[in-house]
């Protein structure tokens, strides 16, 4: 099975992995990776490998790309009832895997920033960054840039009003 996953690694502009985009499904508690294929469709040869056995519909998920440059995909989580966000480091380079968490942020509730979600690297820095919205009356967009395995970067905020009526980011 070819690698899958982000097609430039490095952010450089140039295809570093042949591959192409998979999918994140999150059923119940368990999270599944299936794998993409050159048809633009999910691979009908592949099975989807089960990366998270438990506990996941408590989670929202982000999926920056690579976000600690080691070649592997990676995700961010937000746990819902406590606010935490989580860096997951990917263990693979087919993304079959996910290696030990670390809290890069807190106070991400959803009340507090109900959407977010990250395209990968916005501002061209070499590193994914994120967006989030908050429910705050004058306050909407904010832009998370560099994001680390160990930090969520300093907020700006780039969209004032009306970013309350919206239902996804992405």
């Amino acid at each position: 099975m070819p690698p899958s996953g982000p097609l430039d690694v490095d952010d450089d502009g140039v295809t570093d992995v042949s591959g192409f985009p998979d999918l994140l499904v999150k059923e119940g508690n368990l999270l599944w990776l299936y794998y993409g294929a050159s048809i633009y469709s999910l691979d009908a040869a592949s099975e989807p490998v089960l990366i998270g056995n438990g506990g996941w519909s408590g989670y929202d998920l982000i999926a920056p790309g690579d976000v600690d440059h080691d070649g592997n995909v990676d995700i961010l989580a937000r746990e819902k009832s406590t606010g935490a966000l989580y860096f997951y480091p990917g263990t693979g380079p087919t993304g079959a895997g996910l290696g030990t968490r670390v809290q890069i942020g807190t106070y991400w509730f959803p009340s507090n920033r109900p959407l977010i979600t990250s395209g990968g690297d916005a501002d061209n820095d070499g590193k994914p960054d994120l967006w989030a919205t908050s429910p705050e009356t004058g306050k909407g967009l904010y832009f998370y840039p560099a994001i680390t395995p160990t930090t969520h970067g300093t907020p700006t905020l780039v969209g004032t009003n009306g970013w309350d009526a919206f239902q996804a980011l992405s």
